[in-house]
């Protein structure tokens, strides 16, 4: 765990949450430069590949969402898989603090007025909507105290997760503009197990005549006592490398 902390945090500047895939300015002459000052210096390799440090593949090719009616009394009354999804699964999508979020009745979130985390389906789709939502659960947080709720929610609760909510609290307050918001634009499945699964979604900003790309990698964590998908930040770190989405699968609200 402490070396893949350490590949991860090598060189980079801190990441600002609220920022997610933002400010990079749209002339392209300069859109390099705001990555490195944004993502911080973790470009992908000019050879397209994979971090070293990043999960495995799946093992076999996708196969489609295979869904099945939920058991008896499942909470939420969300269909169940193990299918991996092929094209980007219908949503729709909302504004979550000027990032559009896809969300699903079939999929998730449900709402629950006992949790700010909904409930996502037992799925690697609902784990993929569950990824979603949590950066526009971090974009749409109103205040710090906002913030450290919704994560305390969401994530699973271990040392990753406590210094997250410090690390981002200390920064948070950067302002969020509608033109200068990354927007989700595809996915890719690294791994999945039944109860864990670790996707990367890629982001897109307009620069100009050319379009700049990164990606945000999460592990999802089954939570059997709450029956949905928790983030694992302390598993796979929470910040976003630039590079090409080669192998992403398009979905974006257009």
């Amino acid at each position: 765990m402490s070396d893949e902390n350490s590949d991860n945090s090598r060189g980079l500047v801190k990441f600002n949450a609220w920022w997610l895939a933002a400010a990079i300015l749209v002339l392209a002459v300069v859109a390099a430069l705001v990555l490195v000052l944004v993502f911080g210096e973790r470009n992908a390799p000019e050879d397209g590949n994979s971090p070293s440090s990043a999960p495995s593949a799946p093992s076999s090719q996708p196969t489609g969402d295979e869904s099945q009616p939920p058991s008896d009394g499942a909470t939420c009354d969300l269909s169940t898989g193990s299918g991996i999804p092929t094209e980007g699964p219908d949503a729709e999508w909302v504004n979550r603090g000027f990032l559009l979020v896809p969300e699903s009745s079939t999929f998730g979130p449900v709402k629950s007025e006992e949790t700010l985390w909904g409930c996502f389906a037992h799925s690697p789709t609902g784990a993929l909507f569950g990824a979603a939502n949590f950066m526009g659960g971090l974009q749409g947080s109103t205040d710090a105290a906002s913030f450290e709720a919704f994560v305390e929610a969401s994530a699973v609760d271990n040392e990753g997760r406590a210094n997250f909510i410090e690390e981002q609290v200390e920064s948070f307050g950067v302002p969020k503009e509608p033109g200068r918001t990354g927007q989700i634009s595809g996915f890719r499945f690294e791994s999945v197990e039944p109860d864990e699964v670790v996707i990367r979604i890629g982001l897109t900003q307009s620069a100009g005549a050319d379009d700049v790309t990164a990606f945000v990698s999460f592990a999802m964590v089954w939570d059997s006592s709450t029956s949905t998908w928790l983030v694992d930040v302390e598993r796979v770190p929470f910040s976003p490398s630039v590079g090409d989405l080669v192998g992403f699968t398009a979905w974006n609200a257009a």
